[in-house]
């Protein structure tokens, strides 16, 4: 095992996270000038930092290629290692006990958002929380466009954006696709920063829900719940964390400017470009909605929707008990992009048989597979759909030899079949998990649930499972919930290479 490998992945994240505690610091400078708070903050993020260039110091190689099963290793240990030192905070002052507080980090690290956070904690802490949910999907969205396609095999990725996607775990293409994906990020949590500074909210629950609603971390706090616009806002957000990030990529670098150079040759330069803009956005808005899964996902939205209007006039049911058409869309959305948001506990209450079944295939599914939403994901749906069309076809006609695409872009028989095997696996670690967290003494029907909820990252899942479950779970069976919450943000491949490699290697050396 190249232990440099993975040493080198966690110096990274580690000076990751360590930018990340600027953001409570200047809070705390602006509003709340609390010195203590100051010094906490500070002393975390100069411990991580100090640990990230150590790790740094002893991972120096020369690497050309990122092997596969270091790759596994380093990302299932990234977000334990990390929690350790997000936990201190809510250790430090008292407000969650050790191990509530690394089951809270867990959760806001893979954007499952079960919020065991008491509702009356300070404000700063609901920040960091968000903070950290920010972070997590940043790193996820790194590990997608560098080493995740390798250790998965795609299962999928490449499928996610049609004209093709070049995965490579090449270091120097590493280094650049994560410069590029911070920058489509930063550039999308800045939008969803206006729309809610647009929506009336002030500055700091403006950057606190665009960091939540875009991570799809979701939880329990929601400002202004009786606002329109937040409300509108929010659902704009979350439709922007269900769709795919690899597409933003494209649109975003197609679109960008010039550099600023102040010469004559700059403004022919910016001339041509203001020629081709208009071009530009007219082929990738094409590209865009004439993605397959893409449309699925709205398609998916608009069905659902109309289903529970229907039900709603035909037998005198009230989704939310009197809300209007806009909050019945709120909850659609909300749990098609796992964020789990709920308002006034509103879902909870009055959810019906009928709306537990949306809710709970809506969080199994998610949302496109280049997004940072849980779940199985829509384009794997659609090829397990094709699948069974396809298998159908050749009994009906033996000598037929149908291909199954998605849109115009023929899917190997390898992708399908390893989605074939994910779909098996995914269905099997979840039974498997509800059987484990009944042994802790919860009820099979609540641990299937409770495994849904960490498996597809959603934490929350009205009428079914909540985070009142999750605090009264033992040490052992909350230990437990971490391990789902991490193996399913990163899919179960991941935890089985890590080990299949580490026993290959371990009986190589024995030979």
């Amino acid at each position: 095992m190249n232990f440099k490998m993975i040493l080198r992945i966690q110096s990274q994240a580690l000076l990751t996270f360590a930018v990340t505690v600027v953001l409570p610091i200047a809070y705390g400078i602006y509003e709340f000038n609390n010195f203590n708070m100051l010094v906490l903050f500070g002393s975390i993020g100069a411990a991580a930092f100090g640990v990230g260039i150590l790790f740094h110091r002893f991972s120096i190689g020369r690497f050309r290629r990122a092997p596969l099963a270091e790759s596994a290793s380093a990302i299932l240990v990234m977000y334990p290692i990390i929690a350790v030192f997000g936990s201190v905070p809510f250790i430090i002052t008292g407000w969650l006990l050790p191990v509530d507080a690394l089951l809270e980090t867990i959760s806001d690290l893979t954007s499952a958002g079960l919020s065991i956070l008491p509702a009356d904690a300070p404000y700063i802490l609901r920040l960091w929380q968000s903070s950290l949910m920010w972070l997590g999907s940043l790193l996820f969205l790194i590990m997608l466009v560098t080493v995740l396609p390798e250790v998965s095999g795609c299962f999928g990725v490449s499928l996610s954006l049609q004209g093709g996607q070049g995965f490579s775990a090449i270091i120097g293409q590493m280094n650049l696709m994560s410069l590029r994906v911070i920058k489509v990020y930063g550039f999308l949590t800045a939008v969803s920063f206006v729309a809610f500074k647009l929506s009336g909210l002030g500055m700091w629950d403006s950057l606190l829900m665009a960091m939540r609603c875009l991570s799809t971390g979701g939880g329990d706090y929601f400002p202004s719940n009786e606002n329109f616009y937040v409300e509108c806002a929010a659902i704009f957000v979350m439709l922007l964390a269900c769709g795919n990030f690899l597409l933003y990529h494209r649109v975003v670098y197609t679109l960008l400017p010039p550099r600023i150079e102040f010469s004559k040759i700059f403004v022919t330069r910016f001339k041509r470009y203001c020629a081709r803009f208009r071009r530009t956005l007219v082929a990738n808005a094409k590209i865009f909605f004439a993605n397959a899964e893409i449309k699925a996902l709205y398609s998916t939205i608009f069905f659902v929707m109309i289903l529970l209007i229907v039900r709603m006039f035909l037998q005198d049911f009230q989704f939310d008990e009197g809300e209007n058409l806009h909050r019945t869309l709120f909850y659609i959305v909300s749990f098609v992009s796992t964020s789990g948001i709920t308002l006034d506990g509103g879902a909870n209450q009055h959810v019906g048989d009928f709306e537990r079944l949306f809710v709970f295939v809506m969080a199994a599914i998610g949302g496109c597979i280049g997004s940072v939403t849980g779940g199985f994901k829509i384009v794997r749906v659609i090829i397990l759909f094709k699948i069974t069309a396809t298998e159908v076809q050749k009994m009906l006609h033996p000598r037929m030899m149908p291909a199954i695409k998605l849109g115009d872009m023929p899917v190997p028989m390898r992708t399908a079949a390893r989605i074939l095997a994910f779909f098996f696996l995914s269905l099997m670690t979840m039974f498997i998990c509800a059987g484990l967290l009944s042994l802790s003494g919860t009820e099979f029907s609540k641990g299937v649930s409770m495994s849904v909820a960490c498996l597809s990252n959603v934490g929350n899942l009205p009428g079914l499972c909540g985070a009142e479950d999750f605090r009264a779970l033992s040490r052992v069976g909350k230990f437990f919930c971490m391990m789902i919450l991490i193996v399913g943000r990163l899919e179960i491949f991941a935890l089985l290479i890590a080990v299949a490699g580490f026993k290959v290697r371990r009986k190589r050396s024995n030979w």
